[in-house]
């Protein structure tokens, strides 16, 4: 494992999404073991995001960020979960519009506009789903939602865990989906359109200098060949903060799940919430 430090040294905040302020509806279906029930959060026009929140007694919280196309019960959810839940830290796993379990259009991320959409579903869930100083862990696409939303939320963003973190969508980013029954077995493929998010976001995080001033650490795996692992190398320069991490796993991958991958990513959240607890 491969541990690079960097300092980095703007674009303009950019303006906080509107949205219509909605009241949190929710329904209870079942529990999983050792989770918070799922749970759903109105959205305009109808639609509602899935999420499980873990309550704690230990600030700051967490939130975790999906990628493209992916859903709140993958390893890597669920491996900060039970870290949350072992210490003590509030924690909230979440569907986007479209995604998962949540209730909206399965065809958004063909259209344009998606990304605009998932990150105001992640403002929403910052917004209405928890309170305090928070701790965003963004997983590839998540990455990206992470750093626009420390930089539009500065006040309630502490600290910054990326994975695989992307910046641009210059290329298509896609995700497999593999659906296996005693039936059949079937193959749906993603892949994101040319005007996938607004060109404002790319002027912002392709930028120089980024105001994103919290702590941050970057994990990526040297074998990711969805988005190299110099993108986050490049991307620590930029960033303004001065307590900057980018840690590299030389044989990891870009979903960064297998059993070695997800203790690093509990490492490197365990030493952001010691930090941030430090501050505090």
């Amino acid at each position: 494992m491969l541990i690079q430090k960097w300092m980095a040294s703007t674009c303009q905040l950019l303006p906080r999404s509107l949205a219509v302020p909605v009241q949190s509806k929710t329904r209870t279906t079942f529990t999983m073991s050792g989770a918070g029930q799922l749970q759903y959060l109105d959205r305009p026009g109808g639609h509602k995001i899935s999420y499980r929140k873990t309550e704690g007694f230990k600030s700051p919280g967490v939130i975790f960020l999906p990628g493209f196309m992916s859903n709140m019960n993958g390893g890597k959810a669920l491996a900060v979960e039970r870290y949350c839940q072992h210490h003590g830290h509030s924690y909230v796993r979440f569907d986007y519009q479209g995604c998962g379990e949540s209730i909206g259009d399965p065809e958004l991320a063909a259209g344009t506009g998606a990304f605009d959409v998932w990150k105001m579903d992640a403002q929403a869930v910052l917004d209405q789903l928890t309170s305090g100083p928070q701790i965003l862990v963004g997983s590839s696409m998540g990455g990206a939602i992470m750093l626009l939303l420390a930089i539009e939320n500065p006040t309630r963003v502490q600290a910054l865990l990326g994975v695989s973190t992307a910046v641009t969508f210059d290329k298509p980013l896609t995700y497999t989906e593999d659906n296996v029954s005693t039936q059949a077995s079937t193959t749906n493929e993603y892949v994101t359109p040319k005007d996938f998010w607004d060109k404002k976001y790319q002027r912002c995080l392709m930028s120089d200098s980024i105001p994103v001033t919290q702590p941050v650490c970057l994990i990526h795996g040297m074998q990711d060949d969805t988005i190299s692992y110099m993108t986050s190398v490049d991307l620590s320069k930029r960033l303004q903060s001065k307590h900057v991490d980018v840690v590299l796993r030389k044989e990891g991958q870009h979903r960064m799940s297998k059993r070695e991958d997800l203790a690093l990513l509990v490492q490197c959240l365990g030493n952001l919430l010691s930090l941030s607890n430090s501050k505090l």
